[in-house]
């Protein structure tokens, strides 16, 4: 008898793409469990991850920006204090001029506004422009802040120097930027109308609105005492 010839046999062996196909595919199942009830572990393969320059790049910039924004707002109140002093001193030669106007007899007075009343007036009303600039420019400033706020990435949650928050800085310039507004107008109305006064109560009521102004008053210097120590360290 002959022995059959035995037919050679296909390999059992399991070919590689048939083995690494249902692997892969419960690994990312695993990878996608592990990450949905763990949000906080960090993906190394997501793009946010991988690229971090972009999120630094952000915070740079913010960083930066508000330092600028922050200046500003120091510098302006820094005018608003000059202005408001020499405004003062203004309201008072005003005050001196009109009172010893208003004293004398009809008779020996032409008119209620004399001529030297004028370069006085006009210098009250430059100084009144003043304070409108500034409150302009504090409401430009928080519009910008606002923007800062919008940024893509951490900026509104990262404390820049001690412990405030973008959302701080803006609330300060927002109460800040109200007071203003309020007070330049207070500002105006006196340039305007107090050497147009006609009675002694009048011309004192003018000078003391402007010497004590009740919206950019202590409370404003205490804010800004508390923003320099909040940047006092950088």
């Amino acid at each position: 008898m002959t022995k059959a010839n035995k037919t050679p046999q296909k390999s059992t062996e399991p070919s590689l793409n048939a083995s690494l196909t249902p692997v892969r595919c419960k690994l990312t199942k695993v990878k996608f469990w592990v990450f949905e009830c763990n949000p906080d572990i960090p993906d190394l393969d997501s793009p946010r991850q991988q690229s971090p320059t972009s999120h630094d790049s952000n915070l740079a910039t913010c960083k930066a920006r508000l330092e600028s924004l922050v200046k500003q707002l120091q510098d302006n109140y820094a005018k608003w204090q000059l202005a408001q002093q020499r405004g003062t001193v203004i309201c008072y030669a005003i005050e001196a001029k009109k009172t010893k106007c208003l004293e004398r007899s009809e008779d020996e007075r032409s008119t209620t506004y004399p001529d030297d009343m004028l370069l006085p007036s006009n210098r009250l009303a430059i100084i009144a422009s003043i304070f409108g600039d500034i409150s302009n420019n504090a409401r430009e400033i928080l519009r910008q802040l606002r923007a800062l706020c919008k940024l893509p990435g951490a900026a509104a949650d990262t404390i820049f120097y001690r412990s405030w928050k973008l959302p701080q800085f803006v609330a300060f310039t927002k109460e800040l930027s109200e007071r203003y507004e309020q007070e330049s107008l207070v500002k105006k109305e006196v340039a305007e109308n107090i050497a147009h006064s006609t009675e002694r109560s009048q011309l004192i009521s003018y000078t003391t609105f402007w010497e004590f102004p009740e919206h950019v008053d202590s409370y404003v210097q205490l804010g800004f005492l508390l923003l320099a120590e909040e940047i006092s360290c950088k």
